[in-house]
């Protein structure tokens, strides 16, 4: 397969631009990001352990434990998707090699990518992006329903493209990683791109999904 940067064909901004400027072809770098990821996982399940414990011993409020449980799902699922993307850079198993195996990457990362993105559409995630615009001095009354719009527009490109990834190939996994790509350059937006506000986990999959992209995507795929 003939190699080519496919992700110079995305206008890169802020944030993007940032991290677009990191050597993505340097093994070590790579490595290094490798182990900060798994770091970065141990201790969301560290601080899940630390909670519960303290739960145990009625050290927490109710609010805290509901919105506990309410936010370890999405955490978890982030965490998933960041193990898969992390093992991909070794090798992606196709279709032939995962046929007839219990476990299916393809078919559990599309899960993971699909829930991540129905979050958009959450009434809780909904309401922060939209107060996030407030915030900003973007957002009033008279074009509220601009930007719902803005919302709905992006929630609607980037699950159709994970939907349309339907089988463990080469070009599917790539739809899968362009969704998440895209979703970061998302969530950067909402940030106004100040790379102080956004999740270290959107900055990893940012990352990683860049280099996948790159390894394995052709420009006419």
């Amino acid at each position: 397969m003939v190699k080519q940067n496919y992700l110079d064909f995305y206008p890169a901004t802020g944030i993007a631009n940032q991290l677009n400027a990191e050597n993505i072809k340097d093994e070590l770098a790579i490595q290094t990001l490798s182990v900060n990821i798994n770091h970065f996982i141990d201790t969301v399940e560290q601080e899940n352990v630390k909670f519960l414990i303290a739960r145990k011993k009625l050290q927490v409020t109710s609010d805290d434990t509901v919105k506990f449980f309410r936010n370890q799902k999405r955490i978890q699922n982030v965490c998933w998707i960041l193990q898969y993307l992390v093992a991909f850079l070794s090798k992606l198993p196709l279709k032939e090699e995962i046929e007839g195996q219990q476990v299916n990457p393809f078919e559990q990362l599309k899960t993971f990518t699909h829930f991540r993105v129905d979050l958009i559409k959450a009434p809780d995630v909904s309401r922060s992006i939209l107060m996030g615009y407030k915030r900003l001095g973007l957002l009033n009354e008279s074009n509220a329903w601009y930007y719902r719009g803005k919302i709905s527009k992006n929630y609607k490109q980037i699950i159709k493209m994970v939907e349309s990834a339907k089988t463990a190939i080469i070009e599917d996994y790539c739809k899968l990683f362009e969704a998440l790509h895209r979703l970061c350059l998302f969530w950067f937006s909402v940030k106004n791109e100040d790379i102080k506000q956004v999740r270290k986990s959107d900055i990893y999959i940012y990352k990683l999904t860049r280099i996948l992209l790159t390894r394995y995507r052709t420009p006419d795929s």
